[in-house]
């Protein structure tokens, strides 16, 4: 009877290599989070009085579409998916913020507004139904940073079964962690310098209507960082009016966040099941696609130990363990082919369900006073017509000097 620690190394590591071929041939486990929603949003246990909540601005997270179509089908990626993920996300953020009672109007808007106490913005950096991953900023109207992070959370195994909770979302404690992390920094600030922002806020508004009037009231520092320099006189009569302007300016701003809303409903459906199907293809992805590696790396190596044993065997014993090697180690390299081709398959059916969505999200169209807000790539636009149009009804009403007009975003260029 022949040991294995009796022959020499490299036959050792042949039949090592062979058995551990062989054990892999067995099958891997895979591991799978098994809970979902066990971070709890803090909520506010009384009403806080008005002058403490400050009122925030959710825009559409970047889509993080790759440049190329080549990067794009690498990474599974739809554009058209992720154009409608970057409204939902941010949707989603801003019911979990509005529903903890510690913030004033949370609202999803196309742009950032001057007149936001506190801008959210993000992007999102991978998203297949099993994994979200997403890029955090949050600022304050004062210039202040509150938080510049990464969130990644995995989905339970069963978050898309009639377990989840009803109404929840495979990823509400990664929006959990973000409502808490910004309330953190909310609760190291006193109530002075809550009102601070406030104000800022209200004079950068109207700053941004009317520079030569208000700009004097606001002075900024080589970081960026708005401060006030004085307050208008009390009963100033073109803040008032820019008071009501900004009412009109909130009213619009309402009307597009519950489209955002309407939005989110309407793909909610069809969201969840490419959420479900993308889940099931990511898992046997990555798992097809690790088995396909490592197959064909031990298969390899028991095909060289194998060959090794067999040629230098100075007996029938070892010369017929390394054929065995041989012939375990080419069995293992085309199991890792074969892997190779059912991971195809399912990358080929991850393709086509991110398709069946995208054909499901294209744009739509809100009528506001007989004007049409498409709300798509070109909301921003409309939202930037729609501030032209403030500012030219506060320059005819006032008599003050009509502002220089706001540069117009540069055009992207071909992989910018």
């Amino acid at each position: 009877m022949i040991t294995i620690k009796a022959l020499p190394m490299p036959k050792r590591l042949a039949i090592h290599g062979l058995l551990a071929a062989a054990l892999l041939l067995g099958g891997c486990v895979s591991q799978t989070v098994k809970k979902v929603n066990s971070v709890k949003v803090q909520t506010a246990s009384v009403e806080l009085p008005q002058e403490q909540l400050l009122e925030v601005a959710i825009l559409p997270f970047d889509p993080g579409v790759p440049d190329t179509l080549k990067e794009q089908e690498k990474e599974n990626i739809s554009p058209a998916v992720r154009e409608a993920e970057s409204k939902y996300i941010a949707h989603v953020l801003r019911q979990t913020l509005q529903d903890s009672g510690y913030w004033g109007a949370a609202r999803v808007v196309p742009a950032a507004s001057p007149g936001a106490d506190l801008t959210i913005n993000g992007k999102i950096l991978a998203s297949d139904g099993e994994i979200l991953k997403i890029a955090v900023e949050a600022t304050d109207a004062t210039g202040r940073k509150w938080l510049d992070k990464t969130y990644e959370e995995t989905a339970a195994e069963y978050a898309y079964t009639e377990k989840l909770p009803a109404g929840s979302d495979p990823f509400q404690d990664l929006y959990s962690r973000i409502a808490n992390d910004l309330l953190q920094e909310r609760k190291s600030l006193d109530a002075a310098k809550l009102k601070d922002i406030r104000r800022v806020s209200e004079l950068r508004f109207a700053a941004d209507l009317a520079p030569a009037r208000f700009g004097e009231y606001l002075k900024t520092d080589g970081s960026g960082r708005y401060s006030v320099t004085r307050l208008p006189p009390a009963g100033d009569p073109f803040l008032a009016r820019i008071d009501q302007i900004r009412a009109r300016d909130e009213l619009l701003i309402d009307t597009l966040d519950q489209h955002y809303g309407a939005f989110r409903q309407n793909i909610g459906k069809s969201y969840q099941e490419w959420r479900k199907s993308s889940y099931k293809e990511a898992q046997a992805y990555r798992e097809l696609r690790n088995q396909e590696i490592t197959r064909k790396i031990l298969g390899a190596a028991a095909v060289v130990g194998g060959i090794y044993a067999a040629t230098t065997a100075n007996n029938a014993g070892t010369s017929t363990l390394g054929q065995l090697g041989v012939i375990g180690g080419i069995y293992g390299f085309k199991s890792g082919m074969d892997k190779g081709s059912e991971k195809k398959i399912h990358a080929e059916a991850l393709k086509e369900v991110t398709t069946s969505l995208g054909t499901e999200v294209q744009a739509q169209n809100l009528d506001l006073d007989g004007k049409t807000v498409k709300l798509s790539g070109s909301a921003e636009e409309q939202y930037g017509q729609w501030r032209e149009q403030l500012r030219e009804l506060y320059t005819i009403e006032t008599g003050l000097p009509a502002p220089p007009p706001k540069p117009k975003p540069a055009a992207k260029t071909k992989g910018s």
